[in-house]
């Protein structure tokens, strides 16, 4: 059985949409991302997904349409979730609202297609739209953990650093320049290069920390956020605050990669039991069958 008429005029009218949607963007500017570091930018732009590459033209638009509505408080919200998440394909809260409501239509559509071929209306069409609607919060807490595994697993690294060149006669400022200039791209890197920004465009050492801390928004962060300021307050020396950090950051870095391998033995229970197990029974017990087969 093929498509409904109601099913292709729908694909077709996301077709032309698309289309429309490409035009207006290639000839609209894109104000947001001039703000922003350039170099950022290109490297958020680079890591969007397949998904959000095919589909940029139309989540643009639609963004524009969702910015109008009154949801300033859920906006907010979600911007600071982005945020945290490092901006993924450096959508905005607007944009991923868009890109939740494709999602959404192309599993309905996809799921009447199947819900047709196999007689089952509309329970495929629900599931998959469903999929689609909950889909983007799993993958925006996905990018959320994995961008702060990355900055704890770099932090002690990235403190030592600083803690050597802030010993070798720099201020802080300048020990971040060093460390974004030289040191190895990352989320953890690419947080400094915005605060070594930030007080170079003449906000204060402290805003810069605590926006910093916000952006990120892990306890690690918050204690050497902290601490930096309470240096600075009290003018002690940076130095030992920053050894005693990456000391401490190294620690709790041991500490799960100990918890992690401890937890691996009940982690291969399930594969064992599922696929190993049954494997030897059958190697094992298979002769036996047989024989007592032959011998009736």
């Amino acid at each position: 059985m093929g498509i409904s008429v109601q099913a292709q005029e729908l694909m077709l009218s996301l077709a032309v949409a698309c289309v429309v949607a490409f035009f207006y963007v290639v000839l609209a500017p894109d104000d947001e991302e001039s703000l922003e570091d350039p170099g950022l930018a290109v490297r958020r732009r680079k890591q969007r997904s397949i998904f959000l590459k095919l589909f940029a033209p139309l989540i643009y638009v639609l963004g524009q349409f969702i910015s109008v509505l009154p949801m300033h408080e859920r906006r907010e919200k979600l911007q600071k979730r982005l945020i945290q998440a490092g901006r993924p394909g450096g959508l905005s809260a607007d944009e991923f609202d868009a890109s939740r409501v494709i999602a959404v239509v192309l599993g309905f559509l996809a799921g009447s297609y199947f819900d047709l071929e196999a007689a089952t209306a509309p329970a495929i069409a629900v599931a998959l739209a469903l999929l689609g609607f909950l889909y983007p919060d799993i993958w925006l807490k996905g990018a959320t953990q994995k961008r702060r595994r990355s900055i704890f697993r770099t932090m002690p690294d990235i403190l030592d650093i600083l803690r050597l060149a802030v010993d070798a006669g720099l201020d802080l400022s300048s020990a971040f320049r060093v460390v974004v200039e030289r040191g190895r791209r990352g989320p953890l890197l690419d947080e400094l290069e915005l605060v070594e920004r930030d007080m170079a465009l003449g906000r204060t050492r402290k805003d810069a920390l605590r926006s910093f801390a916000d952006r990120v928004g892990m306890t690690e962060i918050n204690a050497l956020v902290l601490a930096l300021i309470q240096a600075d307050q009290l003018g002690a020396s940076i130095g030992p605050v920053l050894k005693t950090q990456a000391e401490m950051s190294r620690t709790k870095r041991w500490q799960l990669a100990e918890a992690t391998v401890n937890k691996m033995p009940m982690k291969m229970l399930g594969p064992l039991v599922l696929f190993i197990f049954p494997s030897s029974f059958i190697i094992l017990f298979t002769p036996l069958v047989i024989q007592w087969l032959q011998s009736d």
